[in-house]
């Protein structure tokens, strides 16, 4: 089920205004000419598995120089009444909110009533003082080092939380991930901070500020943050999950206003309205040309060559030409929005099912529409990577490297494992690719194993883009039910206001937390554990204290984005 627009190229933004039409343009001789049926038909060709009544699926818009050349609906808004999606359906961009967060923020710093390097805390002043300056900039960035509070709500007994108990929670933490500037840690909850200083600076909801400063004067007519959970929302797209043999399930909301905080991950709005803020970009009409350029100016902690974020977005290259985007998922939606600011190409991808690898989706619509214009020759992009050339490995080298490897700065745990003559970790194949390098399942990343150093213990090092994160082989302990008894008690979070039991039935230490599942910990390394909870959400970390005399006193607790958290044993 399918609604679509074709439209010609336009001469300038000033003509398309907000009903985004126009007449023809040679602005850009390298773009595809898109009222052809063959580019249309190829793009369309991308969303064919969505394109059905009987599946969600995704609303596409692609503009070239201001002016939308194409637009379109593949699969249904809504299952249960037959609605399809078309280019007016509204949908949840989820983290694409982020850089209109940051435009908002950008906005009260140009009109002078906050700076980018004043201390959050002077706004927020619920932040505790962690001897340093973590400042509106390390927010806006992702390097404030602050523990992710939805995190902590996982690891904390379960209870509705509300905007205050947010609060009141980041106020109890007493440490950092990392200190303010140091390191890159994509951060939802920082942006939401960020949302609150526009809410307290401006003295208006960030939805009044926003639409007041941003959508009305865009023309963004069916853009909002969406923080009423009660509000009636014209053409919303439902959000679904797959259900297995081809059925779809709802998927469960997240509310973003009326309890939480929305800087975020709140905003509703079309493929369309996307293109419009894409084009504020290059012919700005909101904000200064300076603020749009320093959105889109990586930041890179000291000591560093390699990063990618700006304010609320990425920026890099595809075949050699650059481009600016984001992406967003959460409670069945996923969005894309792209911009190749040499090129005037802008792509939005808005959909109401997961998954969908929108990032490969919009790489082949610029593959079509910017073909001339690529100084690279098109790399195909599987949705897995290709398999290694043959590399013959001994069983006993395999055998060798499989273990528990540790991270000391993130606590992380990997478990290499070596069973019917392969190796795997997290579940997924080890590839060899020579030198001790393998590819791990489909993913971009190599693990390398380097030669083991005497008197040292085994590494394993990630190699992702631009850092190398090393990891360490650790002596793993067995542990009767005799050998946990020390660890057995009650011990306390003032941090997360939250009891942990543990127990050791059998030889497992066993993690009660009240209204939670049980935790089931096995060793690292000595007095260290790991464990798995709600259903795999969540990897923990533990690792004991002890006094003078050795007795146990606490615990610290890791989780991903969440690192450290200490509790006291109170019994």
């Amino acid at each position: 089920m399918a609604f679509s627009r074709l439209r010609p190229l336009a001469l300038s933004w000033s003509i398309v205004g907000l009903l985004l039409v126009g007449g023809v343009t040679t602005a850009n001789v390298h773009a595809q000419d898109p009222s052809t049926g063959d580019v249309a038909s190829r793009v369309d060709s991308l969303f064919a598995r969505w394109d059905k009544s009987s599946s969600p699926g995704c609303s596409l818009g692609i503009s070239q120089d201001g002016a939308v050349v194409y637009e379109r609906g593949y699969g249904m808004a809504n299952l249960e009444y037959g609605l399809a999606i078309t280019p007016q359906s509204v949908f949840n961009a989820e983290s694409i909110t982020k850089q209109f967060t940051a435009m908002a923020i950008l906005l009260l710093a140009q009109r002078g009533q906050l700076s980018l390097d004043d201390e959050a805390r002077t706004y927020i002043t619920e932040l505790p003082d962690y001897g340093g300056p973590l400042t509106i900039r390390h927010l806006l960035t992702h390097t404030s080092g602050l523990r992710d509070v939805w995190q902590l709500h996982m690891l904390a007994e379960p209870r509705d939380w509300t905007s205050e108990d947010d609060l009141r929670l980041l106020g109890r933490q007493q440490a950092l991930n990392s200190p303010p500037g140091t390191a890159f840690e994509y951060l939802n909850f920082g942006y939401s901070v960020l949302g609150l200083i526009v809410e307290r600076v401006s003295g208006q909801s960030l939805r009044t500020f926003a639409d007041a400063n941003i959508f009305r004067p865009l023309g963004m007519t069916h853009t909002f943050y969406h923080d009423n959970p009660r509000m009636v929302v014209p053409n919303r797209a439902a959000g679904y999950q797959p259900a297995g043999a081809g059925t779809f399930q709802v998927a469960k909301p997240f509310w973003y206003g009326a309890g939480k905080i929305g800087g975020h991950g709140g905003l509703h709005t079309t493929a369309g309205d996307l293109l419009i803020w894409e084009q504020n970009f290059a012919d700005v009409r909101v904000g200064t040309p300076e603020l749009v350029a320093a959105m889109q100016t990586k930041w890179y902690p000291p000591g560093s060559d390699t990063n990618f974020y700006g304010f609320g977005v990425y920026e890099g290259q595809y075949r050699g030409l650059r481009r600016v985007w984001h992406d967003g998922s959460g409670a069945g939606y996923q969005a894309y929005v792209i911009r190749y600011p040499d090129h005037g190409l802008a792509i939005a991808i808005l959909c109401n099912v997961t998954p969908v690898n929108r990032a490969q989706i919009a790489s082949r619509i610029a593959d079509i529409y910017l073909a001339k214009s690529f100084p690279a020759p098109a790399a195909s992009i599987p949705t897995v990577a290709p398999p290694a050339e043959p590399v013959v490995v001994t069983q006993t080298e395999l055998a060798a490297l499989a273990g528990t490897y540790w991270n000391p700065l993130t606590d992380r745990v990997l478990q290499i494992v070596f069973q019917d003559g392969q190796l795997t970790g997290d579940d997924e194949l080890l590839t060899p690719l020579g030198g001790g390098r393998f590819r791990l399942g489909g993913r971009p990343n190599a693990l390398l194993f380097p030669p083991q150093k005497a008197g040292a213990s085994q590494e394993m090092h990630v190699l992702a883009p631009g850092e190398t994160i090393v990891f360490s082989r650790m002596a793993v302990p067995s542990y009767s039910s005799i050998d946990l008894r020390p660890f057995v008690g009650k011990y306390v979070s003032t941090e997360i206001e939250t009891t942990y039991t543990l127990t050791a039935p059998d030889s497992d230490l066993v993690i009660q937390i009240r209204g939670r599942e049980n935790i089931v910990m096995r060793p690292v390394f000595a007095d260290a554990f790991k464990g798995e909870g709600l259903q795999g959400e969540i990897q923990l970390f533990v690792k004991f204290m002890r006094d003078a005399q050795g007795v146990v006193t606490g615990f610290t607790l890791s989780e991903t984005r969440a690192r450290g958290v200490r509790f006291v044993r109170v019994e």
